[in-house]
């Protein structure tokens, strides 16, 4: 009763703040985007969820981050589609202010990670400076012009960015057929790799059972494991046990979702609708750290979404991708769509940490456990901000 109760508490507190008329700083600007962030993240990893069988890994901050600026050189009624899914408000202060709060918001983005946010122009559009500047000033987005007449050159150029960016980990996001019938194109390509603030001890590190959602045995994984005292915990409403491991920089966690149900795993992508970063977080403070035994895989994925424009246009941003319609004036001299958008993320989960936790062997009556030995679902967020970073679900089990 009383997760009830404050689930419907934070959520009217953000629907009456986001009423009132605010103050343009930058506090409050980051207080009015959160939400929308939130729900633009919860919504996309919906749609990844789908059409990837709930397995996969996803910057949901970078696709929001690209619409945004999208949306400054957008016009008409296409600025209109961006503005409403982003919700944000279209104001000269909001924007200004917004584009001060951009940095914190790559802040988590560039901690341990290898990145690459590219946009690319044909040369034939004739893409204006300014458009060109604010991109790469504000945004951190890299805009190639190229000539999209020789696709071969142009595809290798890109690749060969990213293929320098993230040292070889990512070394192709786009493919000459890319360059056919389309004058812009975005891509992201990122690299995460965790580091615990208290590591997994190598030599706990056993092989074991990987089960379905059901119960039944689909595979092996190398399970890591550790006691400890985190934060964790149950919300029956919605079917999950929730477990926070910090990671080594102040203010970073890795949240892991585990289905206290049979329920698909992607099922939680949706549930997760009724909360927010900061109800999970009131959760945990409620709680207090408790001795924790965890046991979670080793894993390495790896997710090419290549029909961002697909899930973009199913949640309403259909004019860019429109020859005719598209206004995306700001961009160029010449009418500009897009057709192509596309994101790469790898990530890596292993026991490298910064310090040791208490041995597993030391666990004792009182503590509780956390077994991620079923399909589960992930998140990398911001604390300071409470932003969703990365997110995935991990499904299919293999050896790492």
């Amino acid at each position: 009763m009383e997760i009830k109760i404050q689930i419907i508490l934070v959520t009217l507190s953000c629907y009456v703040f986001a009423y009132h008329d605010f103050t343009c700083k930058k506090k409050t600007v980051l207080l009015l985007i959160r939400r929308p962030a939130f729900e633009f993240s919860i919504r996309l990893l919906q749609r990844v969820a789908e059409d990837t069988n709930a397995h996969f890994v996803l910057s949901p901050l970078t696709t929001w981050l690209q619409m945004i600026a999208l949306s400054d050189g957008a016009r008409g009624e296409t600025f209109d589609e961006i503005l409403k899914l982003t919700r944000q408000k279209h104001s000269k202060c909001f924007k200004r202010k917004f584009h001060q709060v951009i940095p914190r918001l790559q802040r988590g983005l560039r901690y341990k990670t290898k990145r690459q946010s590219v946009m690319v122009i044909d040369k034939g559009v004739l893409p204006k400076t300014q458009f060109i500047l604010e991109m790469q000033e504000v945004y951190g987005i890299d805009v190639m012009v190229l000539d999209f007449n020789k696709p071969t050159a142009s595809s290798f150029q890109v690749n060969r960015l990213v293929d320098d960016v993230t040292g070889g980990i990512i070394d192709g996001v786009v493919y000459e057929d890319d360059f056919i019938d389309t004058v812009l194109l975005m891509s992201d390509a990122n690299f995460f790799h965790s580091v615990w603030q208290t590591e997994f001890f190598r030599g706990y590190t056993q092989t074991r059972t990987f089960f379905s959602s059901h119960g039944a045995a689909i595979g092996t994984v190398n399970m890591m494991y550790q006691t400890g005292y985190f934060c964790m915990v149950e919300i029956p409403q919605i079917g999950v046990k929730i477990l926070e491991l910090p990671l080594g920089n102040p203010g970073i966690s890795m949240l892991f979702f585990v289905p206290t149900t049979k329920a698909w795993v992607g099922e939680l992508f949706y549930n997760l609708e009724k909360l927010d970063l900061i109800t999970i977080f009131n959760f945990f403070k409620i709680e207090e750290q408790r001795l924790v035994n965890v046991a979670i895989p080793k894993f390495i994925q790896v997710t090419e979404v290549e029909n961002l424009s697909e899930l973009l246009y199913d949640m309403g941003i259909k004019r860019i991708f429109d020859r005719e319609l598209s206004e995306l004036e700001g961009v160029g001299e010449y009418n500009v769509h897009a057709s192509v958008m596309t994101q790469v993320t790898h990530i890596r989960v292993n026991e490298k940490g910064l310090s040791f936790g208490v041995d597993f062997d030391s666990a004792n009556e009182s503590s509780v456990e956390f077994i991620a030995d079923r399909p589960f679902a992930y998140m990398v967020v911001d604390k300071t901000i409470n932003f969703i970073i990365y997110a995935g679900a991990y499904s299919v089990p293999s050896l790492v």
